[in-house]
């Protein structure tokens, strides 16, 4: 910290921290410029407010918070295959092995200091540097260096001649600017700094935190294209509280993560508009192919007959019926390995598996299982961990049980578990099948198909060079047309071979009061804040 908090005044500040709060309130810097709405919009937050230091935290939650209040070279788009200028003015590959970003001149963040690329790289060396525990900075794997070339070009120097994930990392967690006068750069910064120092250049700065209101002022000299139309007080809380604020129009909107009962209850009532998208989270029932049934560890291995189950499985899942037992404002169907919204989302299982319009063919798995000689019904056994995958977990998989065992041909035995548990099982080899979700920080196809590289860990036991060769062709193929190609390619070599079958999408939900508008969501995409406006 080279402008307000050596190592004395580090430790005052923490001993003042400690004494007020984690999160405090605090006035803006003199030189900060803001405007905004003499009525903001009060928007209730389900969960908790993230820590402000963006290294703490690589989740998308975080994410979707912090992307408001710091900026980024880059952002995602929908409808574009690859991510675009946000404080950037361009960012292209130069040569092999270098992406050249050049940033907009004039760029400031609200405190009053200069953005430059000397920001950017320290930002991006913090992360490395840092390692902290459940921060972005593993995306970072593949990058070598970071040069400064003047005060506005940098260049990222990659250990490959193209990484085509790599400007959705620099879209994503792990490329957020921060102001290098104001972070640690050897630890991670508490709250009660950051809001002291205001390193705020996103969108909007953060004016104030106090008993879980945070209050959002649109930032004037945002370098992205799009600057925020209001002020936002956010508050953070229980949903059922938020739920009933709403009714009593305390706040005007709310998002995050809604229980069943609450999206019911509000569901149900007039007193709010509902927006609804992809939340870009796949579901979907993975095997592991050296213990399912027939599996290539078990007493009686047999690959054709192992693929013969999971082939009669794919076929009999009926994604409509099973969204229409939960309710549509929970979950999607989803007939392809990546989600709405996300570059490259294809229908893939509709046109390979079931009726060929998406809905299922239980005699074409019946017949599947009899071409193998496999003696129906089998037994299956599919674990859950419900922390992980989320609500409603236990309903879903319930159904997805209930369609196997309706069809005749399985006989399914359902296991609620936790990640401990879920290891040791697999280990001792006692999982089949599990129920899981997948949900990138960032919106890169990729990431949603790296799991299923040979060896990976989403399917323990599958391998299939053809896939793997495709994996490495996305990250290397530069041409977003080529490349978009490549990944609808990449599902239908994955689903030859069924190492997973998707189910279902998640969805994400906002409530809204008939007086707020802005609050179309995007699929995959989360509540974009700068355009609630009253």
């Amino acid at each position: 910290m080279s402008r307000s908090l050596p190592v004395r005044d580090r430790r005052v500040s923490r001993a003042l921290a400690a004494v007020m709060a984690v999160v405090v309130a605090a006035t803006l810097a003199a030189c900060a410029t803001a405007s905004g709405s003499s009525s903001p919009v009060r928007l209730g937050w389900s969960g908790e407010i993230p820590p402000l230091d963006p290294a703490a935290s690589d989740s998308v939650g975080s994410f979707a918070f912090l992307t408001q209040i710091y900026p980024s070279l880059l952002s995602v788009e929908a409808e574009q295959p690859d991510p675009v200028p946000e404080i950037a003015k361009s960012a292209e590959w130069i040569a092999d092995g270098v992406y050249r970003v050049v940033l907009k001149p004039g760029l400031t963040f609200a405190n009053g200091d200069d953005l430059t690329s000397s920001d950017v790289k320290f930002s991006i060396e913090r992360q490395l540097a840092l390692q902290s525990a459940d921060g972005a900075w593993r995306r970072l794997s593949n990058l070598d260096g970071v040069d400064i070339i003047d005060d506005v070009t940098i260049d990222f120097r990659i250990g490959t001649a193209r990484d085509a994930g790599f400007p959705f990392v620099l879209a994503g967690p792990a490329g957020l600017v921060l102001d290098e006068e104001a972070f640690f750069a050897d630890e991670l910064t508490p709250d009660a700094d950051i809001l002291d120092v205001q390193p705020f250049a996103g969108p909007y700065l953060l004016a104030s935190a106090r008993d879980g209101v945070l209050k959002l002022e649109p930032y004037d000299d945002f370098g992205g294209p799009v600057p925020a139309a209001s002020a936002i007080e956010l508050r953070a809380g229980a949903d059922a509280d938020l739920a009933r604020q709403l009714r009593d129009g305390s706040v005007d909107a709310i998002t995050g993560r809604l229980s069943v009962e609450t999206m019911q209850a509000l569901g149900d009532e007039a007193v709010a508009d509902l927006a609804r998208a992809s939340s870009g989270r796949t579901r979907m029932l993975a095997f592991d192919l050296g213990f399912m049934p027939f599996g290539s560890r078990t007493e009686t291995p047999d690959a054709a007959k192992s693929l013969a189950v999971r082939t009669a499985i794919s076929e009999i899942v009926d994604r409509e019926a099973l969204v229409g037992s939960i309710g549509g404002n929970w979950i999607e169907p989803l007939y392809g390995y990546l989600p709405n919204g996300v570059s490259g989302a294809s229908d893939v299982f509709s046109e390979l598996h079931g009726d060929g319009e998406g809905g299922p063919a239980v005699d074409v798995a019946t017949a599947a299982l009899a071409a193998a000689a496999v003696v129906a019904p089998v037994e299956l056994s599919i674990q859950v961990d419900l922390d992980q995958v989320g609500e409603p977990g236990s309903a879903e998989v319930a159904a997805l049980a209930a369609q196997l065992d309706d069809s005749g041909l399985f006989t399914v035995t359902v296991v609620e578990t936790d990640a401990a548990a879920l290891a040791a099982a697999r280990v001792a080899g006692d999982v089949q099948a599990v129920f899981t979700s997948l949900l990138p920080a960032t919106s890169d196809p990729q990431d949603y198909l790296e799991p299923f590289r040979s060896a990976g860990l989403l399917a323990p036991g599958y391998t299939d060079g053809n896939v793997d060769a495709l994996l490495a062709q996305n990250v290397g193929e530069a041409d977003p047309t080529v490349r978009a190609s490549t990944v609808t390619a990449t599902q239908l070599a994955i689903a030859a071979n069924l190492p997973a079958i998707p189910i279902t999408q998640g969805v994400r939900v906002v409530f809204v009061r008939g007086t707020i508008s802005g609050f179309a969501l995007e699929d995959s995409f989360p509540l974009d804040f700068s355009r609630l406006r009253r």
